[in-house]
């Protein structure tokens, strides 16, 4: 059956030119997804993974850019010198405006290895899942709500252009799309029957902001790297929410113009636990953790300090 493509593929597809859109094939395994202006299931279905392949696998503004800091600087022995975190720790899915989508899986072919990736994706979308290792980091959704709120009225109008979005009228109204979008509750649903595979490693942003050390010697002992206590110490610091704050430029994703995506200071923020407080009315809190608790089950509630 020939697969529909998605309405909005005459937006996406004037974006990213007419090589980007013959290279997308009508056979493509649905399980995929659907072609969007940060979703690309061509990357997905022709990815190949190899099992030193580190994975981030997290629900939007749950401690992913950090955990991709994290894992650069604990790869690299610590290196402050990068130009962007997202040339090296690519987001898988995500298209990329002047390029085909096998031009970028031809890049990732050439990343040196332990190579490490972002994705947003749920257990069954994501690629590699028998094969490389994953990292989870897992936040309290009401925090995440916020954040994600916060992300996009820090967007630039060019950036909104580019991703057929406008910044929310209010949080009200941002408040109830975040609800029926649901992508927080369908990421931990879909990852949370293999908390315990062998190579999962599930971590709390909680726990992480409490005592990053004792996270970063988790992500050690999981992926079995080594690292001196000299190295141990330039990583504590890079990785330090001062560190990143002061050098938000590295942290801070770019057009194809070379423009920021983000208003200066936009996207590393605060990174606060609890920070949800100040914005969340009593009503829409107790609407985060209602559906949470209808849909995960009790032992997924008590671990992430919901239940």
């Amino acid at each position: 059956m020939t697969r529909q493509l998605p309405p909005d593929w005459v937006r996406i597809s004037a974006i990213m030119g007419e090589e980007y859109k013959q290279s997308i094939y009508s056979e493509l395994d649905p399980r995929w997804g659907e072609l969007s202006s940060t979703h690309d299931p061509y990357l997905l279905g022709h990815f190949k993974p190899r099992k030193t392949d580190v994975l981030i696998t997290t629900a939007p503004k749950a401690g992913t850019t950090w955990m991709q800091q994290i894992l650069y600087q604990l790869k690299t022995g610590g290196d402050p010198h990068f130009s962007s975190i997202f040339e090296v720790v690519p987001w898988l899915e995500f298209p990329r405006q002047n390029k085909s989508p096998q031009q970028v899986l031809d890049e990732y072919e050439v990343i040196s290895g332990p190579r490490v990736f972002k994705t947003h994706c749920t257990y069954p979308q994501t690629p590699g899942v028998d094969t490389a290792r994953i990292v989870l980091s897992s936040r309290d959704p009401r925090d995440c709500c916020v954040s994600f709120y916060h992300h996009r009225m820090s967007m630039t109008d060019a950036a909104q252009v580019i991703h057929g979005a406008k910044a929310p009228e209010s949080f009200d109204a941002f408040f109830e799309d975040w609800m029926a979008y649901a992508a927080w509750y369908r990421n931990v649903a879909s990852w949370w029957p293999h908390i315990n595979d062998e190579n999962v490693l599930w971590l709390r942003y909680e726990d992480m902001v409490n005592d990053l050390a004792i996270s970063i010697n988790r992500l050690l002992t999981f992926l079995q790297w080594r690292i001196t206590d000299a190295q141990r110490n330039n990583v504590i610091e890079y990785c330090s929410f001062g560190w990143m704050k002061s050098h938000s430029d590295k942290f801070i994703a770019k057009l194809d113009n070379g423009d920021p995506v983000f208003k200066p200071g936009g996207f590393i923020r605060k990174g606060q636990v609890g920070d949800h407080k100040k914005l969340l009315s009593k009503e829409q809190e107790q609407r985060i953790i209602g559906k949470a608790q209808e849909l995960l089950p009790q032992d997924c509630l008590r671990f992430l300090g919901l239940g």
